[in-house]
């Protein structure tokens, strides 16, 4: 059984009119993070928690909903809303805080970046054509201009990218790297990509590893390619962690 914790009377307050939805979720992410709230405790019950915050109960259902998505609540029908047990887990706030923008979270991206790219680079090493390398060399070149020049490289960077999974000749691939390339636009992953690029030397080792992954790509070494764009996904996700920790939230560009 959990123990029950006791909560004071009310430590919500009335929300905004104008920013009902984000508030909602904001106060109870809120509650959480100061310990209120500790993982395994139960919310107030939804009448008590509308009364609190001053909102409808459908918004209040709407904003538990996307908790409940994000892993930061456990809704249990007939028992009650509980907080589980990674629900301040900088992985949980911090897609809570981007469903609440409409947009996803940097960590969850990166997974998924991690999942498809060093097979975009192994497939690309072996289904290359002389213009895709071409290709590849030109994005390349202009990231190592723009980096050089202490300008921003995330256009160039997201290019070579796409041309390595343009290279793979796998419809399927390109066309997941291209949605991947959209939700890289987002404004959450792009200003915390953008800190985590700002990084002493980060930029430079980042455009280091595109010409290792195009070296293997050149050589038609599928195996290498696939372990260096690995390498590659660890480091940027290594970055991004380390400017959630610094920064202690998502606001601070692609790789």
């Amino acid at each position: 059984m959990l123990d029950q914790v006791v909560q004071p009377k009310n430590v919500f307050r009335a929300v905004e009119r104008s920013k009902v939805y984000a508030s909602v979720v904001d106060q109870i992410l809120q509650n959480i993070q100061s310990g209120r709230f500790p993982p395994g405790s139960s919310l107030p019950s939804e009448r008590v928690l509308a009364d609190q915050l001053a909102v409808s109960r459908g918004s209040l259902r709407e904003a538990i909903r996307v908790l409940e998505h994000a892993g930061v609540l456990d809704v249990r029908v007939g028992s009650g809303t509980y907080v589980t047990e990674g629900g301040r887990s900088q992985t949980a706030m911090l897609r809570a805080q981007a469903a609440v923008i409409g947009e996803h979270s940097p960590l969850d991206l990166i997974v998924a970046r991690a999942a498809i790219e060093p097979v975009c680079a192994e497939q690309a090493a072996t289904a290359h054509h002389p213009t895709d390398l071409a290709h590849m060399e030109a994005t390349l070149h202009e990231q190592a201009e723009l980096t050089h020049q202490g300008k921003d490289p995330s256009a160039a960077d997201l290019a070579f990218h796409l041309a390595v999974a343009t290279a793979s000749h796998n419809g399927v691939l390109l066309a997941i790297e291209q949605n991947l390339i959209e939700l890289m636009h987002e404004q959450t992953w792009s200003e915390l990509k953008h800190r985590s690029r700002s990084r002493v030397h980060a930029a430079e080792q980042y455009l280091e590893h595109h010409e290792l992954v195009l070296g293997a790509i050149r050589r038609r070494d599928a195996r290498r390619a696939h372990q260096l764009m690995a390498m590659h996904m660890a480091a940027i996700e290594v970055g991004i962690v380390a400017e959630l920790e610094r920064s202690d939230g998502p606001n601070g560009q692609g790789s």
